[in-house]
């Protein structure tokens, strides 16, 4: 038993307690009130319980006395007390449940912030991707740190009521036999009498008492170890069910966007059955958890219920043996009520902090990701007339976790104030090459400089100021049309108007019913739905609204139909008027509106010069503008 003790507090104690003294270290530097508050509606509760058990034992001794008047005071210091103690008691409870609420809002707050500011390398890393959704999920589905402040709140309740209710039944024991007791046992020598007698001795009383308390704990102590294993395999055991059943509400049964294709290709007995089947999982897995559950409580309630039964046995015979009052005996009955509903808290609110412990350790494993790369200190030279030197200089390239690389010892130089091209076949490191010069990854070998200065040594966000974007994969949210346009930069009118005159999408947002008020798509309230190719205009116009010194755009007309990619190719000159422009696209047509075109193949530059020195050389630039030109012969 000995052992199990040990290695139990040396293993899941100590970890348990470590992740939530974390977790109250955060939230004490959160909001520095919320743990006193929490002590302090302990402490009322804890003083209406005592004072009740106080003030009626009082009473009664004074009723059985005949002392009918300090009893009637007893009587309203009982009331009064109770009026008071509970009032506060409820508005501090008020209190606690509304920072609790709070703190589940703040969680994602903290989660998001840490999502954010991770640089993107990083938080593209398949493991990061996986603690953030685990964290998210757990906090969603097991609760979060306002849990874990009431859990530790009643743990720590059950704790003081534990010695309190331990140091009155002390006393208890300790106490000698008097005349002025109830029933004095002198001259019997029946078992009672004996039993009485031999309890009288105050060191037999404390040695049985000590006895009974050490091993409620040792068992207390043996079922807790059990369930923690148990627990254990259950947390270990859950992640694939809790995925599945995600995967299919957020991105299926609740994702309008979705619609489309489930009626179109009658996807909705397919997909029924496979909730119905992934629920099923879920339900029984769930299940096993709470009958184990179930198991632990009863065992818990077993061994508390061993000492109480003891417990209740010595204070009746106490009582008869005329060692206390009846008065007294209510008291006592009362604390050793109060031990047992303690020592009960106690298991359960470190049961409860011990799986709480386990789920927010996802939580904290995500606030604790590493960024891959150290951030660069040196600020960057602002410069009004755009006039960087960028460069590649041997730059090879492979996505974590691959041994493939995408980019095979690139050297090139960026010419400023030019309209660059970037092509080549699907797969060739276009958008990686893209992905490098803005900072987002660093090169696995060589470098990239700006100005003969390696851009690692840079501010990182002074950096990315000089690049405004669209990807192929760009994102539009939620937001109003402005803050999707003007994104991280403070709101001017005329820029936005020009940006979206620029984009072509000027006259689509005038139609909209609030202009630049409009909020966009319906997740977050009764937006607009635009086409991919209205929201590739205002992606472009985010970009341009940007100011930045290079414009890169790619693949910025692949949802543009004909007559929309002949409207931006007209804007071309005025969209990067006074600023260095690269494109990506698998439309060959646009490379004529460029000055220098790189060709991308097997992650080397294949070629590089202008449209008509390059068809001349009759290379895979001549191949691929070819393969297009014959359709439209």
């Amino acid at each position: 038993m000995g052992e199990i003790t040990k290695k139990w507090i040396e293993s899941e104690f100590a970890s348990t307690h470590r992740v939530g003294f974390r977790l109250l270290k955060m939230v004490h530097e959160t909001d520095s009130t919320v743990l006193p508050m929490n002590l302090l509606m302990i402490c009322v509760n804890l003083a209406e319980i005592y004072a009740g058990l106080f003030l009626t034992s009082t009473l009664i001794d004074n009723l059985l006395d005949a002392r009918f008047r300090q009893a009637a005071l007893y009587a309203l210091l009982l009331a009064v007390s109770a009026l008071i103690l509970g009032s506060i008691g409820e508005v501090l409870l008020k209190k606690v449940r509304t920072v609790q609420n709070r703190f589940w809002q703040i969680v994602y707050l903290w989660i998001a912030k840490k999502a954010i500011s991770l640089d993107y390398e990083t938080m593209e890393d398949p493991d990061a991707v996986k603690k953030l959704l685990s964290a998210e999920r757990t906090c969603d589905m097991y609760g979060s740190v306002g849990i874990v402040v009431l859990n530790y709140g009643e743990l720590l309740k059950a704790l003081l009521n534990i010695v309190i209710s331990v140091g009155l039944s002390l006393q208890l024991v300790l106490k000698h036999p008097t005349v002025g007791g109830i029933t004095p046992l002198s001259g019997r020598e029946d078992g009672i009498g004996q039993a009485a007698a031999l309890l009288s001795v105050p060191g037999v009383s404390l040695f049985l008492f000590g006895t009974a308390l050490t091993g409620v704990a040792l068992l207390s102590v043996r079922t807790a170890h059990k369930y923690a294993e148990r627990e254990k395999n259950f947390f270990q055991n859950r992640t694939g069910t809790e995925e599945k059943l995600t995967y299919l509400n957020d991105n299926i049964f609740f994702n309008y966007r979705a619609g489309k294709i489930i009626r179109i290709f009658e996807m909705q007995d397919m997909l029924l059955k496979n909730g119905e089947r992934e629920f099923n999982k879920g339900f029984r897995f769930y299940l096993r958890r709470i009958r184990a559950k179930r198991e632990e409580t009863m065992e818990n309630l077993a061994n508390s219920g061993l000492f109480t039964v003891f417990s209740y046995l010595l204070v009746l015979l106490k009582t008869i043996s005329g060692a206390i009052t009846v008065g007294a005996f209510t008291q006592y009955v009362g604390a050793l009520n109060q031990f047992g509903s303690a020592c009960a808290s106690l298991i359960e609110y470190n049961a409860a902090i011990r799986r709480n412990a386990a789920y927010m350790g996802e939580f904290l494993a995500f606030l604790d990701v590493e960024e891959k790369h150290s951030h660069g200190t040196i600020p960057l030279e602002k410069r009004d007339d755009g006039e960087y030197e960028l460069a590649f200089e041997n730059v090879s390239f492979r996505y974590p976790g691959s041994a493939q690389y995408v980019l095979k010892n690139v050297n090139c130089r960026l010419d400023m104030k030019r309209k660059m091209a970037v092509v080549g076949r699907n797969g060739a490191g276009k958008t990686t090459f893209i992905k490098l010069l803005c900072g987002l990854y660093e090169p696995t070998e060589g470098r990239i400089t700006l100005n003969g200065v390696d851009i690692r040594k840079y501010k990182p966000d002074e950096y990315r100021d000089l690049f405004g974007v669209v990807f192929q994969d760009f994102r539009l949210f939620s937001f109003p049309v402005w803050e999707n346009v003007a994104a991280g930069y403070g709101r001017n009118d005329g820029r936005l108007w020009k940006a979206l005159r620029q984009a072509g999408a000027e006259e689509m947002v005038k139609n909209m019913p609030e202009g630049l008020e409009t909020l966009l798509y319906k997740d977050t309230g009764e937006g607009v739905e635009i086409s991919g190719g209205e929201a590739q205009k205002l992606a472009i116009a985010r970009a341009l609204y940007k100011d930045g010194a290079l414009v890169v755009l790619d693949e910025p007309t692949a949802a543009l139909d004909p007559l929309a990619e002949a409207e931006v190719y007209a804007r071309f000159d005025e969209m990067t008027e006074g600023k260095t422009s690269i494109y990506i696209s698998h439309r060959m047509s646009s490379c004529r509106f460029c000055d220098d075109i790189i060709v991308f193949d097997d992650g080397r530059i294949e070629e590089r010069g202008s449209h008509e020195t390059l068809l001349a050389a009759g290379g895979l630039y001549s191949q691929l503008w070819n393969a297009q030109a014959k359709y439209y012969a």
